[in-house]
Order: C-alpha cells, then structure tokens, then sequence
C-alpha cells in the first residue's frame, strides 16, 4: 500500500506551511531519509526527508503552494501502485485554478525557465544562470548561442538547480560559502526575500547589506506573518509592564576581557546575562511560567530563547537547560543557535518551546525599550547598550563606571511588579557580583 507523505506540523501553533521546492521528481526512486523537499514553515526553512523507501508516485501538491499542516503533499510506494481516489490525491481542476489564479508573490516562485537540452546541459556546466540570459527562441527559451555573453557564477548543484526552478538570478545572490560559493540556504533567502528589511532586533546584526528600493512592493513570507500575528497577539492579549533598571558591569567588562585574551570559547555580555537570568529564573519561578486556561502553570525546565535577526525577519532559537550550563557552554550554546539560524540549518524543535527570551539591542546603541512577549511566554528581558557614567568614589573622587541598562516586559496578569522587580534586582546583582557567574 502507498505511503502518504504530509506537510509536517512542527509545532503546536503551525497551522500551514510553504512547499518551496520539490528535490525529487515522480517516478524517481527515492530512500528513507533522503531529501525529497525544501519545506518553509514559520520559523525555518527545512529539507523534508521521506519515511520511506520507494518510489515517488504522485506529486499532488505544486511548488510555492501553502499547504495546511498534515494534509498530502506526495505519495511514495512501490513502482506502479494506484494511489487511494481521496479528495488529496491530485490536484484537482479547483486547486488548479486557484493556484492559477494566486498572485505571482504568493507563489515563491515562477515556472521553469524554458532552454533547449543541449543549452540546459552548457549552461549547468560553465554555472551560468538560465534567469539571467534573455532566450531567442520560441516563447523566450534559451538556445545554445544564447550563453556566449553570460558570465558565470560559483554555485553548489543544489543551489542552480534551486535558482534555475525558482527563476533566481545567481548573480544577484550573495554566496556565503567558502570563496562566496552561493549554497541553497542563499537561494532560499533571495526567494522568501528579495528585498527584505534587516536587522529588526536580535542577538546580532545580520544584515548583508541590502535596503527595499523605494516604491517597491515587498511580499510578506510566513516567517514575517507569523511574527506579525504573535507580536498582535502579544500587545492585544497581553497586558504587559515594563521595568527598566541599570546595572554596573564595570567588572564585568573586565571578567569579560579577562575570560576571551585566555584563548578558547569567545564569551559575549549576552551569554553572561542568559546565564545571569537562568540564576535568577530559578530563584523567582513564577517567571518561569505560562496561563494555560484558569491556571499558572510553572515550568520545571529553563529554555531561554535569543532573539536572532534575520533578513527575513526575527527567530528565537532556544538553549535549553540553561540554569545547568556554564557561561563558556552557553557561549558555545548561543553561537550554534545563531550561525545555524542565519544559515537556515535550525531544527524545528530548536526555536519552540521556550520558557523565557533575552533580546539585546546593545550593538545598535539603543539604550532602553519596551520589548514584546514571546508569547505563550510570561516575560522578556531586553538589553541595553552600555554607557559610561560617573559615580562619587573614596574621598570624594570622581570615578567612570560602565552601566548596562534592563528592560524586562512581563505579563501584569499573573505577575505583580514587586516579584518582577525582586527578578530583575537578582540579575542586576548577580551581573555586578560577575564572579559568582563562572565560580
């Protein structure tokens, strides 16, 4: 009997995802756990591996559909099986239409770009992009004398293959592999956005460098809706406070520079301030909480997300089991998280499931802010930059300390100001007493 293969729902909250490109074609054979696709749901953009070994019967759902989460999207079994006649199984003359019929910005991307076989076969072999060569023949396909004044790019079999069924143009896609080799994690970026906003917030600045030309229509990937609908969600729902305290971290500054001349692991101030508020959760558990219906329910793990900008927008990776990690594992920890965010390569259950969030806006110079509950989250910390300031030391002397200024958001219905301040006191004090961070 065939098998049915689903968009997978990888979350609680996920309700549809983004087919962007089929990997295998039917009547391709096709092995447990080899690649069969490249799914987008609203936190990452994954390969789908099969379940099964077999052969790929049917493709009943296209490239650039937004498929509800569990419904077929193939079907894999034995050469020659008949797939079960259910209302998934094809695309129906109405699911042709409407995909038809969708604007071409929903669609992710455009149709296969017309060439010759022998045009197809030169262009993959001098890596020149079919997008960027304008076709002589009939309805624009690309002829074999077309690719003479086409320059050729760096690119991984994956990334063209991706790039020439997407419509990309190669030589507008910034590589990030070794020698500025794009790679697919390139190719998917340029599709969900061709002209995205960066840097919104986040544990870095990720930003390449692209701005959206003006007067340009910016399509809106899942990953943006989704953080539209979680921050609306957040603000109407939610009825939050926000405390801001300041924090010496003169001495910290010093551990900090201290710890990273000594060689290994580099340590930022947000892993000292993930550790810090992990400490801190632990002493003030109602933090670390969520309603769920008529009750509070307190969670027994610390998972602390960090925001991570991104070009598409913001993702929260998770380091779980914070409170039992030192600040060089919780470096090593955060680092992972956030160059495998930036590159797509996160796992589904790597940015759900946290219990608090930490977002820094240091590194932009922005000194104070009102940041938004993760929810189902009861709270988030956000981080200032550090400026200097001068305190009256012994004997009347004028000393210049560095102060860090935290903005934590919490949720007033189920946590008063007095408890969120005693929390937010414990990481000022634990981030001034620095040592007993690494003791």
């Amino acid at each position: 009997m065939p098998n049915r293969i689903i968009m997978p729902k990888t979350g609680m909250a996920m309700e549809e995802g983004i087919l962007v490109r089929w990997l295998k074609q039917a009547g391709e054979p096709v092995s447990k756990g080899e690649a069969i696709a490249v799914i987008e749901t609203d936190k990452v953009t994954m390969e789908l591996e099969s379940d099964y070994d077999g052969t790929l019967l049917a493709i009943v759902r296209r490239d650039g559909d937004v498929v509800p989460a569990t419904h077929t999207i193939a079907w894999i079994g034995a050469p020659g099986e008949k797939i079960p006649a259910d209302a998934e199984t094809a695309p129906a003359a109405a699911a042709e239409a409407a995909y038809r019929e969708r604007p071409p910005a929903a669609r992710i991307s455009g149709s296969k770009i017309p060439a010759t076989p022998a045009a197809r076969a030169a262009a993959a072999a001098a890596g020149i992009p079919l997008a960027s060569v304008a076709g002589s023949g009939p309805g624009g396909a690309v002829r074999l004398r077309d690719l003479a004044p086409a320059p050729s790019v760096k690119a991984t079999p994956l990334a063209r293959r991706m790039a020439e069924m997407s419509s990309v143009d190669l030589l507008r896609v910034e590589g990030s592999g070794a020698g500025g080799r794009i790679r697919k994690a390139d190719v998917v970026a340029s599709i969900e956005a061709p002209a995205a906003l960066s840097g919104t917030t986040g544990h870095a600045p990720a930003s390449s460098g692209r701005r959206p030309a003006a007067g340009t229509s910016i399509p809106v990937s899942s990953m943006r809706r989704a953080i539209a609908e979680k921050m609306l969600r957040s603000h109407q729902q939610v009825p939050s406070v926000t405390l801001v305290t300041r924090a010496d971290v003169t001495e910290l500054a010093a551990l900090r520079a201290k710890m990273n001349a000594g060689g290994g692991q580099k340590v930022s101030y947000t892993d000292f301030i993930l550790r810090a508020a992990a400490a801190a959760l632990r002493e003030h558990p109602l933090i670390n909480s969520v309603i769920e219906g008529d009750r509070i329910q307190v969670m027994r793990e610390i998972d602390i997300g960090i925001a991570v900008a991104l070009e598409a927008g913001l993702i929260v990776p998770v380091v779980r089991g914070a409170d039992a990690l030192s600040v060089r594992q919780i470096a090593a920890a955060s680092r992972d998280l956030a160059e495998r965010a930036r590159s797509g390569s996160l796992a589904p259950d790597e940015c759900t499931g946290g219990t608090f969030t930490i977002t820094n806006l240091g590194m932009y110079r922005i000194t104070e802010f009102t940041p938004l509950i993760n929810v189902p989250e009861s709270a988030i910390l956000g981080v200032g930059s550090i400026e200097e300031a001068f305190r009256t030391g012994p004997a009347g002397s004028i000393e210049s300390r560095k102060v860090m200024s935290l903005c934590l958001t919490h949720d007033h219905r189920h946590i008063d100001g007095a408890p969120a301040a005693a929390f937010l006191g414990t990481i000022r004090a634990l981030l001034e007493d620095c040592w007993s961070l690494v003791g």
